[in-house]
């Protein structure tokens, strides 16, 4: 039951099935890193960001759903203590709270994402499903990032739209001719540039990477380069963001953006975010008659991503637009 001033204990709904197992033995003390309306971001003992959600986010990387509609109510602020014991959270008493907030992980839900894989789609497909995803960013996507700066936009915003341009064009030209320091130049370009807290090229890398963390990518030497990267750079952008590229190196990211993977490479839904359905037991999924994803359902799939954040769905869908136009490239005809 939700009471603040009782201190209630919260269910866990759903949680990332690798932080549910590292959560069932782990102990110690951690903090409070952030608070937000609805996701509260925690330290664990050992310095891993994870995420608090509240109920109807979707599932993602490192991150819990919590039966909570909000986190406003409990006046949770910034370096507040935190416990982890074999399942539970505690967190220390707020100006709001008499006792504290402890949240149980027992009963909840484990997303366990597959990535899909796009190699057995015929030649074109990838191109096609490319250009469908731009052309709903087009119409809908939020400008300010990598799809334009907007309209009357001052000369910082205008500044930092043709930066994100100018690192998007060096690494997307080092991915297509194997140049490794040009990628790198091009990664370092785009690392941690733009506000808020997963900058806008940050977000282009996190959707670019996942396409070739994906089985059968001919740009599976990306992920560990981004990920040496991270490693000795990671100090240029946020702990979220940072925490999110490396989750996406894996081919781990939040579910409504795996959600339109898997719709493009099997034209079916599921995994997406909460308010997409998969198709009904026994039936197959839903497609057009050329494979793909009826239209409806992809516009769809996309307005969810593009929800993501303020500008952070149309960057991410930026990345994943450039990599598979980069992914159908580099495999030629067959």
């Amino acid at each position: 039951m939700e009471d603040p001033i009782g201190a209630p204990s919260i269910p866990v709904l759903s949680g990332d099935g690798r932080l549910l197992d590292l959560l069932s033995s782990l102990r110690g003390t951690g903090s409070v890193h952030s608070v937000f309306t609805r996701v509260v971001n925690l330290l664990t003992p050992g310095g891993t960001l994870i995420a608090l959600a509240a109920r109807g986010s979707g599932d993602a990387p490192r991150t819990l759903v919590a039966d909570v509609a909000a986190w406003s109510a409990y006046q949770l602020g910034a370096g507040l203590g935190v416990t982890f014991a074999t399942g539970n959270i505690a967190l220390d008493r707020s100006p709001a709270l008499r006792r504290p907030l402890r949240l149980a992980t027992a009963g909840a839900r484990a997303w366990r994402p597959a990535a899909p894989s796009l190699a057995p789609l015929p030649p074109g497909a990838l191109a096609r499903a490319a250009d469908a995803v731009a052309r709903i960013c087009r119409v809908h996507g939020p400008l300010g990032g990598m799809l334009g700066a907007r309209p009357g936009a001052g000369p910082m915003e205008a500044a930092v739209v043709r930066a994100l341009h100018t690192g998007r064009d060096l690494l997307l030209a080092g991915l297509r001719t194997g140049e490794e320091e040009r990628t790198r130049d091009g990664v370092l370009a785009l690392l941690g540039l733009g506000p808020g807290l997963t900058p806008a090229g940050d977000d282009f890398l996190t959707g670019l990477v996942l396409v070739a963390a994906l089985p059968g990518s001919r740009l599976d030497g990306f992920p560990p380069l981004l990920r040496d990267l991270l490693a000795v750079r990671g100090d240029r952008t946020t702990a979220l963001s940072l925490a999110t590229l490396s989750e996406a190196a894996e081919g781990r990211v939040r579910s409504e953006l795996l959600g339109l993977v898997a719709l493009l490479a099997h034209g079916n839904p599921t995994g997406a975010g909460p308010a997409a359905t998969g198709p009904r037991p026994g039936t197959a999924p839903a497609a057009t008659p050329g494979g793909g994803p009826r239209p409806g359902e992809l516009h769809a799939s996309v307005r969810e991503v593009l929800a993501i954040g303020h500008s952070s769905g149309g960057d991410l869908l930026s990345g994943l637009v450039a990599g598979l136009r980069l992914e159908e490239e580099l495999r030629g005809p067959l």
